[in-house]
């Protein structure tokens, strides 16, 4: 029950992408595919947080995600398409507000889980193609088009903790967004240089490197009296009290 009213956000995320397809009216046609593939890819990393880790951040993406989908009626014609993604839209929003899917979430973050300006940076490269899809509607070119699909791959690069994963999401993304801002027309040039410079803001918070670098113990042996040691320690060492060999 708590998977499947989880899932309708999926759902409505699915309509409005079919539902762009069938008939982009004035919609350019790379953006599009920047917000086909932004629903889908948000909505898909929410639900897997909410049903995986019940991370409060998650239930609150799917209904970032679907205020999205509600751009997305406003600026499309009303057709059986538009019905169809509406109706699962109000669903979806319904479900999130329901108490099997409330239960699923925390109320507060885990203490051993990442820090909350790590995870915010993470989910906002996954939901860049979304945000700059529904800003370059008039026309997205190879520009948005390259900022866009790099988005969702730095934030993996980063959580997965792959090499130069910090450095990408923390300066290797954010200044290609803001160089590649100069190509683009607004306002979609304005939402990608927006984008890179909260992203490199976040990832300037010392939290971000402490996620990707976890600080270690020196060591954790100490050195103690041997006639403070358990016996069962010395016999196992097989010295006496002294510390001397027997």
């Amino acid at each position: 029950m708590r998977a499947a009213l989880s899932s309708t956000p999926l759902l409505a995320g699915l309509a409005w992408t079919g539902a762009l397809l069938a008939d982009p009216a004035s919609w350019d046609d790379a953006a599009v595919f920047l917000v086909g593939l932004g629903l889908l890819t948000s909505m898909t990393v929410a639900i897997t947080g909410m049903l995986l880790s019940g991370g409060i951040w998650a239930r609150r993406t799917a209904f970032g995600v679907l205020a999205g989908c509600l751009i997305v009626a406003v600026a499309r014609p009303i057709d059986p398409w538009w019905v169809i993604a509406v109706v699962l839209t109000a669903i979806a929003i319904g479900s999130l507000f329901s108490t099997p899917v409330r239960a699923l979430t925390r109320r507060l973050p885990t203490a051993s889980g990442p820090p909350e300006r790590a995870v915010l940076m993470t989910v906002l490269l996954i939901s860049v193609p979304l945000l700059l899809g529904l800003a370059s509607w008039q026309g997205a070119g190879w520009a948005a088009l390259v900022v866009g699909l790099t988005a969702p791959i730095a934030g993996l690069w980063y959580s997965r903790v792959l090499p130069g994963g910090l450095y990408v999401a923390r300066y290797g993304w954010p200044a290609a967004a803001l160089g590649l801002s100069l190509l683009q027309i607004w306002p979609g040039s304005g939402a990608s240089a927006a984008l890179g410079a909260l992203v490199f803001l976040i990832g300037r918070d010392p939290s971000v490197k402490v996620a990707f670098y976890p600080p270690t113990e020196s060591g954790s042996t100490y050195a103690i009296p041997p006639e403070l040691a358990p016996k069962e320690v010395l016999d196992a060492a097989e010295i006496d009290d002294r510390g001397r060999r027997r």
